[in-house]
């Protein structure tokens, strides 16, 4: 058809607050008669339509008002009538500011009485959390789109299959779930595989976790309907990738439910977006499975009863579940915005203002770090991902014992790094760590895993020693690893040299070593690339050895393998990454 023909109609769509809205939008408006070509904005509220017709308002409101939303004139976009669609009352903003109060104080009554469940966390988020937002994003309009996917492939097999029985016509919805379940986790492992090629520095890694964190603030003002200006900068798939998804629906092909579910990981949905850029920043492929995988299983209950849950989920009950859901979400990103400017070197506490402070938090003062045969002696122990106590004061110009209990240390937490001091120590799991070091100014000494996943806010803090105590003469402990052997105080043995090599284009070469037993050995690996996350120091658990790969470079350390078997290099997750067959 002749466009210069067409007439062009623009309209105001209320109710919008993603990308989902957009596509849901322009595919139910392309089957009304007379309109030719349809283009949605939801940042702006704005369709454009090309039209043979003037097109029916009555009857496109008809069409999107199930799903929230509702369609006047452009001019007519100011109207109060309508308008206020968009805008939130006073009554409104006490809801929400009365949700938050609640949700903060049932976070700080659960941290008071150790209640907050421990889900297992991997990098930042824990996957309860994960599933959590697959929750949400299954009740908001978020999967407005999978959902009407389903429904047309639904209802395009049962057409072609008429006397189905009520169990065969569901088969469509099992194959449907199965393979977005399947997809997800195996799209989300090749987004992590991408991550672990693009490998980021911990400082680069930090400030990825705030622009994901930033992502996951928006999509929560947008449930609040706060802020619409910002709606403009959300992420979102190409539109067009969408609707090819959908044309696929219209073939018959007895193995679409399942590529179709599979495929609907690309389909716009802010919340799947925010986490597969968490998951390229994760760098790590079984984080990105098990992320996307659990998010699918969040959105699970909703698609396969998507008939019944419809109307469940419409009217009063979504708009309460969708204003909590975004008060959550907002607030749980600022805890995360907080994880990632810790990893970004910023030892501040952004998330304190909303948590209250138990004693089991807080450090100890100077009078209670006691000072022993000129030693300051401080005692922390390591439990899952906190440091309990977390935070001393200790005095300048005199040496501190640090006596650490990391037998109940998880993930990251087997090792310490205190960046400032240029030291990383790894945590026995039996019996106590002691790390030495003398504070030689004022100020503040920060600690945490490589990854920052441990107590927030973690820090020595370093007083002005008035009292003119006299410290002990001690050896500061070094991050460097002793040598093998001193050639002049003994009858040294030539050492075995080990070398490994880290590229982006190989990864690590070799994954196999072989070693003697009772012969030192000389390790070298050899950094092609920066190495981020918990790749930034690896780790000879056996031997309790740290090798910080903070530099492109050679970076060496020593041991003596003292018994026959197999010794790994593990990141600082405790993921083997080198093998070492100690041989007799």
């Amino acid at each position: 058809m002749d466009n210069s023909r067409l007439k062009r109609v623009k309209l105001k769509i209320h109710g919008m607050h993603c990308a989902s809205c957009e596509v849901l939008i322009e595919r139910k408006f392309k089957n009304v008669a007379g309109i030719e070509k349809v283009h949605v904005n939801h940042a702006n509220g704005k369709a454009d339509l090309l039209c043979s017709c003037e097109p029916d308002l009555l009857k496109l409101n008809s069409l999107v008002k199930e799903s929230g939303y509702q369609v006047s004139s452009w001019d007519e976009r100011n109207n109060p009538a309508v308008a206020a669609k968009d805008k939130n009352t006073i009554t409104d903003y006490l809801q929400i500011g009365w949700i938050f109060l609640v949700i903060v104080a049932l976070y700080n009554i659960l941290k008071q009485f150790d209640f907050l469940p421990d889900f297992g966390v991997s990098q930042q988020m824990s996957y309860g959390l994960i599933f959590l937002i697959g929750l949400v994003a299954a009740v908001s309009s978020c999967l407005a789109v999978a959902g009407g996917l389903l429904l047309a492939l639904a209802g395009k097999y049962n057409e072609l299959n008429p006397g189905l029985t009520g169990i065969q016509k569901f088969k469509t919805h099992i194959y449907f779930n199965i393979g977005r379940v399947i997809g997800y986790a195996v799209f989300g492992a090749l987004v992590g595989v991408l991550g672990s090629v693009l490998t980021l520095s911990p400082r680069a890694n930090g400030y990825f976790m705030v622009i994901v964190s930033v992502v996951m603030l928006m999509l929560g003002f947008q449930l609040l309907h706060l802020f619409p200006g910002l709606r403009r900068f959300s992420p979102k798939m190409p539109k067009f990738i969408s609707h090819k998804i959908h044309d696929l629906s219209a073939k018959d092909n007895k193995s679409a439910p399942f590529t179709l579910g599979a495929l609907t990981f690309f389909l716009p949905c802010g919340f799947t977006q925010a986490l597969q850029l968490y998951v390229l920043a994760s760098g790590d492929w079984k984080v990105g499975a098990l992320t996307m995988l659990v998010f699918s299983l969040g959105t699970l209950p909703a698609l396969l009863s998507i008939s019944a849950i419809s109307s469940f989920v419409k009217g009063t009950f979504q708009k309460y579940f969708l204003r909590f859901a975004g008060v959550l979400i907002v607030t749980l990103s600022i805890f995360n915005i907080n994880n990632g400017l810790m990893l970004a070197g910023f030892n501040f506490n952004l998330a304190s203002a909303f948590t209250l402070e138990s004693s089991k938090d807080k450090g100890q003062d100077t009078s209670t770090v006691p000072i022993v045969d000129g030693k300051q002696i401080v005692k922390m122990k390591v439990s899952g991902y906190s440091y309990i106590p977390n935070k001393f004061t200790v005095v300048e110009g005199v040496p501190v014992e640090w006596q650490i209990d990391g037998g109940g240390a998880a993930g990251c937490g087997r090792v310490i790094v205190m960046p400032s001091l240029g030291m990383s120590k790894y945590l026995s799991p039996q019996g106590i760590t002691t790390i030495t070091f003398t504070p030689t100014k004022t100020g503040t000494i920060p600690f945490n895993c490589s990854m920052g996943m441990m107590t927030r806010g973690s820090e020595f803090t370093v007083v002005p020693n008035t009292k003119g105590i006299v410290g002990a003469k001690v050896e500061p402990e070094a991050n460097k690893q002793p040598t093998a052997c001193d050639p002049t105080i003994a009858d040294c043995i030539e050492p075995q040299k080990l070398s490994i090599e880290v590229s982006r284009e190989k990864g690590i070469v070799p994954r196999t070593l072989t070693a003697k037993k009772g012969v030192p050995v000389e390790l070298t690996i050899d950094a092609k690339t920066p190495l981020g996350g918990c790749m930034s120091v690896w780790v000879i658990p056996k031997y309790s050895v740290t090798i910080p790969m903070t530099k492109i470079g050679k970076n060496t350390a020593t041991f003596t393998p003292t018994e026959a078997g197999s010794v790994f290099l593990t990141c600082s997750m405790g993921s083997k990454l080198v093998e070492i067959n100690i041989t007799d």
